[in-house]
């Protein structure tokens, strides 16, 4: 991968303003494709930090016009996954042959980005790292961050691989990303809704015996999905992953609450919604996904004290 190539963030959300920062301490170009004008406006005047007890401030580059990644390589799709779609329809005439990196919440990210650009350009899995936006052009970091990745084209996934670990990421390729993909939405579907709906950060939602019993039933009904996709999940081993993550994140307010609490749509219909969504597809019953999901969207809609979604 050329260095003096500029690498593309679309995205500024917490977890796109984090890898930004992130990368952008490598001395690599970063480029923030953003479509929010407060936040543009924001990360114009510099981007806040607070790592640990450190509180740096990083002047990307930004703007919400999709000509600015032109010629940029990769590519990385930090949206959320509602928007994939229109986030591609605006950046494919700038993305030329560009190796695009998902690793976002929810199910079906990669399937969207491959109409555009085709399975061998993509790099794709998950991302365990707490960050927060705290205010527009405003995130914290909390937690260790580790990437898994995969992908059709291995030169692709190297260089991406090589990027993110000089980023100080703890970086593992796996011959499946479709599995590591499925496994953090399984992991997300146990622990954002909870955390939205009781409006705690993840280390009090395992730490409670009656939020934890909730945790594994949603795993469980979960697992049973994605191994009737061909997966093969073990539900004690993501039960457990769950467990450890919300202890490596223990302070952090999940992404779904801070959705909720600033009165934007969640990622629910990507995550729980997908997994009823796939079940009943498949005549698998998963009742507590589907409950959970019909509380989030029951949230969405009649508001929440830092905002209010449109029905």
């Amino acid at each position: 991968m050329d260095s003096s190539i500029a690498i593309a963030i679309v995205g500024a959300g917490a977890m796109g303003s984090a890898f930004a920062f992130l990368i952008g301490r490598t001395d690599r170009r970063v480029i923030l494709l953003e479509r929010d004008a407060r936040v543009v406006s924001a990360v114009a005047g510099g981007l806040i930090v607070h790592d640990g007890e450190c509180r740096e401030t990083f002047r990307p580059e930004i703007g919400s016009d999709p000509a600015i990644i032109r010629d940029a390589d990769p590519v990385f799709i930090f949206v959320k996954c509602h928007s994939t779609e229109a986030a591609m329809d605006d950046i494919a005439p700038a993305i030329g042959t560009a190796t695009m990196v998902s690793l976002q919440n929810g199910i079906g990210n990669r399937e969207l980005i491959a109409r555009h650009v085709g399975e061998d350009a993509i790099v794709y899995g998950s991302v365990v790292l707490g960050a927060t936006m705290i205010a527009p052009g405003e995130v914290s970091l909390r937690g260790g961050g580790s990437v898994v990745i995969g992908g059709r084209d291995a030169r692709r996934v190297e260089d991406v691989r090589r990027l993110l670990a000089r980023a100080g990421l703890a970086v593992s390729v796996t011959d499946d990303p479709e599995r590591a993909v499925w496994e953090k939405a399984i992991v997300n579907a146990a622990i954002n809704p909870l955390g939205a709906l009781l409006g705690v950060p993840n280390g009090v939602i395992a730490a409670d015996p009656h939020a934890a019993r909730i945790q594994e039933e949603v795993v469980r009904e979960a697992v049973a999905v994605a191994n009737g996709m061909g997966i093969g999940a073990d539900p004690d081993a993501l039960i457990a992953s769950v467990r450890d993550v919300c202890r490596i994140t223990a302070s952090n307010r999940c992404s779904m609450l801070q959705d909720l609490d600033a009165g934007r749509a969640t990622e629910i219909d990507g995550i729980n919604g997908a997994i009823v969504r796939i079940g009943k597809e498949l005549g698998i019953a998963t009742p507590w996904n589907d409950e959970l999901a019909c509380l989030i969207r029951a949230r969405e809609r009649l508001g929440t004290p830092g905002g209010r979604c449109e029905p």
